[in-house]
């Protein structure tokens, strides 16, 4: 809101106008408001309430009067706090004249006084309001004092409705007692609770509906408390339920209540038209309130009374349990108690005890609350009344009287200790024990109340044989063990200090500490946590004798107690480790001080501190069996190594051997009773390895002259019986055996030795004898051989014996292709670099397509090559048939090989027979010089075959051709014959090539004569004959010319290089060049990788041996083409060796 003053009544009005305030053309709007008004609370908190529907009833008959349509009053408060009183009435014209409209005059009361309609609230029934807007008033109304009043007739007051009694009023509007209770609860509920809505259809004309609605909503303000006045907001008048914020209470046209609207379905509807009332949620009898008004309904006033005290008393409330329908059930039973309604009291009595108490006890409570302070003191007196005349108290409203006790103990305790010492004797007379221990629980409850009552019970001697020692005895008895007990006496010395002197509570805690005892089946932990417990109380000052609680006499009673039933009931077999190792109080030489102990006491304890001394020294010493007999030794010895079996460790070897130990004069009686011990506990081997390496250092095993005799003995038998392959793991002899002393090494050794094969014990038994034997036979049989290697070389043992030749090793898995790089000069001599891929198979020739690959060199990056250009020799030709590749293939050095024209076209019978013969000849020359001649010999041929060969060649070049016969082979081994074939194929030549010249035949004679070599034998007498034969079959070979059966004659010209020029991959000299022989093949040569792939590069590049070229999936690493070369030597066939 703008600024104005805050005390005063701001107005705004709402009608239809040719402008207003926040439009400019005509319609409904506000038309004047009062400068206190802003735009946006007009906006938001009026418009919304600025309408007006009239009845359906007054419409249908075309009601003309604007008196006879009923007013809609509406009241609500912002959340703000502001109040808006206002009213809409029907217009039947507007300023036109036309047509009907309707205007809306609010007031708006300020927040600082929104207490008026507490009190006041006639005066907003009775509020009068502007009838009709005319220019003349303007756009600004003015601020308001106090709300205009209407000044109507008294007689036409009394008249109506508002004139007529509440009774009279609510029968003629049909609300009977539960009717109108149900109303009163419906509004009070929606204004407290805030969920629902109430709407009421009452039976009244429509334009009587404003008239009843407000005289009734008079009695209900009447009703209602004063903070539920501050929030109640209604409206005396809609045609149709509607929600709408701050209003709980709507009145609407008779008949808009439809029966199963799901709007309304789940409000407070209330069709008293049609006699419809909402559920019943009112329970008869537990309504106090209710029924507090509806007794009050014909004096209305007198319930202001109340309405004042309950404000008082909420005061300090918070403001949401403020407005709760049941907070003002509590108040209004208060009020009629304090009022003398005692009945209520005797009704509902703790519900009023408690809630006094909800009233009384925040520290903060108003002096009002001291009006019901006196309301409980008053009820606690009729109470004690009641107990003094020995009636039984029920125990909720003792414990209401025992929660006051903490509000005012000083005034009120001795009053209330009184009423608890009647109220437990009457129970105990009346044999009510389980309500007589329910109330002293009740009073030890509260510890400055639970002082006050036992002091003034333990004072008086009859009050305490009475009520005190049954009770602690019960207390005491009931307590779930030792340790409760040990507490009950301990609280009850601190609340009570002379009960540590009383001999009749001595007596039950030590009775009830035995008996709680002797149910433990840990009697020892039992009583470690009972002297424990006492020796805290040391920490518990008594302040009337500068001691503490550990020094009473009771304390020491009680540590008697336990020790003496521990010695009596003690079951030694059963102890267990943990028990004995936790009862600290074993350690102290004073355990059982006090005690007179005897026999059975006397063995008992003794046998526990040498448990306890043995399981907690670092290092026992045999000293802890002093106080022992031999019988209880042999009983400790016996619990000890039932403890110890399931750890056994190098920590504990120290106490392991005192569970063996038998006395100072004999030490051990049997050692091996200890390693069978070990035998049968030791989770492993190595166990007893570590034991063994320790007792070396132990005096029980061990002393200056060495091992204890008994001791070596049974480790001897302990290997023999149990661990007889102990020696033979490398493992155990270097982790233990070898880290052996001196003296335990000797016995390990006489173990082993024990422990060995018959042999090695004889040997090392008779080791001297056996060495010395065993030289002279040595010496014997080296001087035997001797003489027997000499007469064999002297031929008087027979002949010596053939020298066999040694058998060439075996050959290395081949890769699956070789690779290399070569420099090929095209027409232009321009050098390019080709990738030469050579295969042993034809599949994985043909299989390979290198169209792109990668090449990664070392230290330096990978290269891509696409789209290539590859040319592939991957044809299988039979044999006899020679470099048949395909047209233009390259071959490693660049040169052409195989032939591609059409002059290649040789007949195939021609080549076969000219081949066949040629075999044939040089089969037939094997046979006739096999004598003479050693197969498989490699090297240069004789000097006569070179001269044959050259003679040869001079009558090839001079025109003259072979005959087949003369191409049979002579002097030269089958070898030569072979290599001399391999070069001969049909087809092997180029078109247009030239026959080769004497120097080709030089060639051929210089290959030949680097590639074959002949035996001693072959200077024979049949030198002519070879040499004839061989020069023949090197005139073949080096012109490389065939005969067809017609006499023709197909010419074919060597390469660049010659046809049989060395380093030549391909040539005839080559021993890896083809795959393809001759017939007659027999002891011939074949190449192990006869198929090619050539990939040039379309450049010159550097591609050193060891790089890595990559197809796809495939990988091959590139070798050096003298590498290749010699990994593609040929395979050497076996040929049927000459006769003897």
């Amino acid at each position: 809101m703008k600024q104005a003053s805050p005390a005063m009544i701001q107005q705004q009005i709402y009608t239809r106008e040719r402008s207003g305030l926040f439009r400019g053309t005509e319609g409904f709007d506000t038309v004047a408001a009062s400068d206190g008004l802003d735009s946006v609370f007009i906006k938001k908190q009026l418009h919304p309430f600025c309408v007006y529907d009239a009845p359906a009833e007054l419409a249908s008959r075309g009601e003309k009067e604007a008196a006879g349509y009923p007013p809609a009053i509406h009241l609500f408060h912002t959340d703000g706090g502001d109040t808006v009183l206002g009213r809409s009435i029907y217009q039947p014209v507007d300023f036109t004249g036309l047509r009907s409209a309707f205007l809306t005059h609010n007031y708006v009361i300020p927040a600082a006084r929104r207490d008026e309609i507490v009190t006041d609230y006639s005066r907003y029934f009775e509020a009068d309001y502007a009838e009709k807007y005319f220019q003349e008033i303007g756009r600004v109304l003015p601020e308001l004092e106090h709300l205009p009043q209407r000044k109507r007739n008294p007689l036409l007051r009394q008249s109506g409705p508002s004139g007529l009694p509440a009774g009279e009023l609510l029968d003629e509007l049909k609300l009977d007692e539960k009717s109108f209770k149900r109303l009163l609860f419906a509004v009070m509920t929606a204004v407290g609770e805030g969920r629902k809505k109430v709407y009421v259809a009452l039976d009244v004309p429509a334009e009587q509906i404003t008239q009843y609605a407000a005289a009734l909503l008079k009695v209900l303000f009447a009703c209602l408390p004063f903070e539920q006045r501050r929030r109640f907001g209604f409206l005396t008048y809609a045609k149709e339920p509607q929600s709408r914020k701050h209003i709980h209470l709507q009145f609407v046209e008779r008949g808009s209540l439809r029966p199963g609207d799901r709007e309304i379905e789940k409000e407070y509807v209330f069709d008293l038209a049609a006699g419809r009332l909402p559920q019943d949620e009112v329970d008869d009898g537990r309504q106090p309130y209710l029924d507090f008004v509806w007794r009050a309904v014909g004096e209305l006033e007198s319930l202001e009374d109340f309405h004042r005290f309950a404000d008082d008393m909420l005061a300090a409330k918070e403001p949401q349990s403020r407005g709760l329908l049941s907070v003002y059930h509590e108040l209004c039973v208060f009020y009629q108690v304090e009022k003398g309604r005692w009945d209520l009291y005797e009704n509902h009595k703790l519900t009023v005890l408690r809630g006094l108490l909800g009233y009384l006890e925040p520290a903060d409570a108003p002096d009002s609350s001291l009006r019901l302070n006196d309301i409980f003191l008053a009820a606690f007196d009729r109470e004690f009344d009641r107990i003094k005349q020995r009636n039984i108290p029920e125990l909720a409203v003792v414990e209401c009287f025992r929660d006051y006790y903490r509000l005012d103990g000083r005034n009120y305790g001795p009053k209330l200790v009184n009423y608890l010492i009647h109220a437990i004797n009457n129970a105990l007379a009346e044999e009510r024990t389980e309500l007589a221990y329910a109330l002293y629980a009740l009073a030890e409850s509260q510890p400055e109340l639970s002082k006050a009552f036992f002091g003034t019970v333990l004072k008086l001697d009859g009050l305490s044989d009475r009520l005190f020692e049954p009770y602690i005895r019960n207390k005491l008895a009931e307590a779930q063990g030792p340790k409760e007990v040990l507490n009950i006496v301990h609280s009850w010395a601190i609340a009570q200090p002379d009960l540590l002197r009383n001999a009749s509570f001595q007596e039950y805690a030590v009775e009830s500490l035995t008996d709680k005892l002797r149910k433990q089946q840990r009697l020892l932990s039992a009583v470690h946590m009972v002297l424990e417990n006492i020796r805290k109380w040391e920490r518990t000052p008594l302040s009337d004798s500068g001691m503490t609680m550990a020094d009473s006499q009771l304390a020491e009673l009680l540590s008697l107690a336990a020790k003496n039933l521990l010695l009596n009931g003690l079951e030694v077999d059963k102890l267990t480790q943990d028990q004995v190792v936790s009862a600290a109080f074993l350690g102290s030489t004073d355990a059982f001080a006090g005690l007179q102990l005897e026999g059975r006491q006397r063995n008992h304890a003794d046998m526990l501190q040498t448990l306890y001394e043995w399981f907690t020294r670092r290092e026992s010493m045999e000293d802890i069996f002093q106080a022992l007999s031999a019988s209880d030794m042999k009983r400790v010895q016996q619990l000890g190594r039932e403890w110890l079996q399931s750890g056994i460790e190098l920590v504990q070897f120290g106490k392991i051997v005192l569970a063996f130990y038998q006395d100072a004069d004999s030490g051990f009686a049997d050692y091996d009773e200890v390693l069978e011990y070990l035998h049968q506990h030791a989770k492993d081997k190595e166990t007893i390895y570590e034991f063994m390496l320790w007792s070396q250092g132990h005096p029980y095993f061990a002393g200056s002259k060495g091992l204890v005799p008994a001791y070596a003995a049974a480790l001897l038998r302990y290997f023999d019986k149990y661990d007889r392959s102990a020696f033979k793991s490398k493992e155990y002899r270097t982790l233990y055996f070898e880290k052996a002393g001196a003296p335990l090494a000797k016995v390990f050794a006489e173990a082993r030795l024990a422990l060995s094969s018959p042999l090695k014990r004889f040997l090392a038994q008779n080791g001297k004898k056996v060495g010395a034997t065993m030289i002279v036979l040595a010496s014997g049989l080296v001087v035997t051989a001797g003489i027997l290697f000499v007469m064999q070389q002297q031929g008087m043992l027979g002949p010596k014996t053939p020298v066999e030749a040694n058998q060439p090793p075996a050959q290395a898995e081949e890769p699956e292709a070789l690779v290399y790089a070569d420099n090929v000069a095209g027409a232009d001599a321009t050098e390019t670099t080709s990738l030469v891929f050579l295969f042993p198979g034809a599949e994985q020739c043909t299989a390979f397509v290198p169209s792109a690959l990668t090449i990664e060199s070392s230290g330096g990056s990978a290269q891509q090559f696409t789209n290539l250009k590859y040319e592939s020799n991957c044809t299988a030709e039979s044999s006899g048939a020679g470099d048949s590749g395909t047209a233009g293939t390259t071959g490693p050095s660049g040169a052409a090989g195989g032939a591609g024209t059409d002059d290649a076209k040789s007949d195939d019978a021609a080549a076969g027979g000219n081949e066949g013969d040629t075999a044939k000849d040089t089969k037939e020359n094997v046979k006739e010089n096999g004598k003479e001649n050693v197969q498989g010999n490699a090297g240069g041929n004789t000097k006569e075959s070179k001269e044959s060969v050259k003679k040869t060649a001079e009558n090839q070049d001079s025109g003259q051709s072979a005959d087949k016969k003369d191409d049979s082979t002579g002097g030269t081994n089958a070898a030569d014959a072979t290599k001399a074939t391999n070069t001969t194929g049909a087809g092997n030549g180029t078109e247009g090539t030239k026959g080769t010249d004497a120097a080709d035949a030089a060639d051929a004679t210089k290959t030949n004569d680097k590639t074959n070599t002949n035996d001693k034998a072959n200077t024979s007498d049949k030198t002519s004959k070879t040499d004839k034969t061989a020069a023949n079959g090197a005139t073949n070979k080096t012109n490389n010319t065939e005969t067809d059966p017609a006499g023709k004659t197909n010419k074919a010209g060597t390469d660049s290089a010659g046809a049989s020029g060395t380093g030549q991959l391909n040539d005839a000299s080559n021993p890896k060049s083809d795959k393809s022989i001759g017939a007659g093949g027999e002891g011939m040569k074949e190449s192990a990788y006869p198929y090619r792939v050539a990939v040039s590069l379309g450049m010159k590049l550097d591609v050193p041996a060891g790089s890595l070229i990559k197809l796809g999936d495939q990988q091959f690493t590139v070798i050096s083409r003298e590498e290749a070369q010699s990994m593609m030597s040929p395979v050497e066939s076996p040929v049927e060796s000459p006769k003897q």
